[in-house]
């Protein structure tokens, strides 16, 4: 699995990110997001869209990285070869994003965990408050492994917050900045003594 987590905040611990090596695109935990809107989301709520850069996913970009964590089962009546290992890459996912969280049923012994997290608007422009937005879920069978999967589905309105729903927010790979001596590159510094010889 090319999925590692990290640091939104440099240096503080809080693994708020799960970068995908694969596609170079690093994930907000779902817990960041619970219980806001869509609409919240996309205003600014957190800073996440605005100061941290990050966007609504596409629906594909998610499915991307369920098959890159190794979810191989999309739909409750998918047969696959190897349903342990699913519902284990399901779990693995979960707990890397903060998906538990969304879910407090799980602390009192709960046999399931379904997370939940809105893709990005499928429409035209900015969605009106009253518009259903859809959502990608995540259904984990913990006394029967072999039954949990991956779907989408309709849910609530574009301006309503549910506790339980969150948002799939990605950005591009963010880089560390490296200092340059003096504001100088080391290349520009070597051209400078080339022409001093000629």
């Amino acid at each position: 699995m090319a999925l590692v987590q990290q640091n939104l905040v440099p240096g503080t611990g809080d693994h708020l990110i799960t970068l995908d090596t694969d596609t170079n695109l690093e994930w907000l935990s779902l817990n960041a997001t619970a219980n806001l809107s869509y609409l919240d989301v996309l205003g600014g709520a957190g800073g996440y869209t605005t100061t941290y850069g990050f966007r609504y996913a596409t629906g594909q970009e998610i499915s991307l990285l369920h098959q890159h964590a190794g979810i191989t089962k999309f739909g409750i009546s998918q047969v696959v070869p190897f349903p342990q290992s699913n519902h284990l890459a399901m779990e693995t996912l979960i707990e890397l994003m903060g998906g538990v969280a969304l879910n407090s049923s799980t602390s009192s012994g709960s046999v399931l965990v379904q997370t939940q997290g809105m893709m990005k608007f499928r429409g035209t422009g900015v969605p009106t408050p009253a518009t259903p937005m859809s959502v990608v879920q995540l259904w984990l069978f913990k006394n029967n492994p072999g039954s949990s999967y991956a779907d989408s589905n309709p849910a609530g309105p574009a301006g309503t917050r549910f506790p339980e729903i969150a948002s799939y927010l990605v950005r591009n790979r963010v880089l560390p900045t490296r200092s340059i001596s003096r504001g100088k590159s080391t290349k520009a510094a070597k051209t400078r003594r080339s022409s001093k010889k000629s």
